[in-house]
């Protein structure tokens, strides 16, 4: 059962960039809140832009238009390609264990990371 108060402290490229209060996981994503330290303004822009992107809608009303333009789904994909290539994970302050994150999206105080491990493995998983 995941605790209620279990916080953990995100680390990229082994830089501490923030803290995280856990809320959950859902299979291999766990999800959270996320509150930027110092070292996290190195990495900033990269998530400011992939936010922006994200929420960027090209005003059509026609679903099969898509959202993005070509060139915004191009530079999307760009900084998606950024982030990946960090290297993430996450220490677990209460279990002092390190978690290894292949995947890392940060929306403002919204936190979201998937793990590498089998659902059995994770703590708090259905």
């Amino acid at each position: 059962m995941l605790h209620a108060k279990l916080t953990a402290r995100l680390f990229l490229n082994d830089r501490d960039v923030g803290t995280v209060k856990v809320k959950g996981w859902d299979d291999s994503w766990g999800f959270g809140e996320f509150s930027p330290g110092e070292g996290f303004s190195h990495f900033a822009p990269r998530f400011g832009a992939w936010s922006l992107l994200m929420h960027a809608d090209d005003g059509s009303d026609d679903p099969a238009h898509g959202r993005l333009s070509a060139a915004a789904a191009e530079e999307l994909r760009q900084v998606e390609q950024e982030i990946d290539r960090l290297h993430a994970k996450l220490f677990l302050v209460g279990p002092q264990e390190w978690r290894p994150v292949a995947q890392l999206n940060i929306d403002g105080p919204l936190i979201e990371w998937k793990e590498n491990y089998p659902r059995e493995d994770v703590p708090g998983a259905a």
